[in-house]
């Protein structure tokens, strides 16, 4: 099953991991979307979530459930091939515990301006994948559940 990421298109961490999951994303199983487009406004929107979650938060709405934070990172983990998949273990440590630590790292992050925040600013060597994997606001209706 398909999800989208949402970033934070003015995050260098934000944007770096997303550089990180295209190049281990094999299968095409995550598309990304930055937080100030139309696209991820509509998938935060879809998942219940506010706008403003995903500038301090990644987040990955598969069309059941918007997941925040470390359990997003867990969600993304299940989603790739080993070793990385591993990675979903991190849900053993209790959420408050993981979640501080994920807190300490977002309030360090590093700030800079992107092309366009709408989806963030792809390694010169990139470009191609992150626009091919780029999500529409049709790809946020297709995950949606039927009424």
């Amino acid at each position: 099953m398909r999800a989208i990421v949402i970033f934070d298109g003015d995050c260098g961490l934000c944007n770096g991991f997303v550089a990180w999951l295209l190049r281990r994303d094999r299968d095409g199983r995550f598309l990304v979307a930055g937080s100030a487009g139309a696209p991820g406004r509509a998938a935060l929107e879809a998942a219940g979530l506010g706008a403003g979650i995903a500038a301090s938060s990644i987040v990955v709405w598969d069309g059941v459930e918007g997941l925040v934070r470390t359990d997003a990172l867990a969600r993304i983990a299940r989603g790739l091939p080993w070793p990385w998949r591993a990675a979903r273990a991190m849900r053993i440590v209790p959420r408050p515990l993981r979640d501080g630590v994920y807190e300490q790292v977002a309030r360090r992050r590093p700030r800079r301006p992107a092309e366009d925040p709408a989806c963030g600013t792809p390694p010169a060597g990139l470009v191609a994948l992150w626009r091919s994997r780029l999500a529409t606001e049709a790809d946020v209706v297709a995950l949606a559940p039927a009424p």
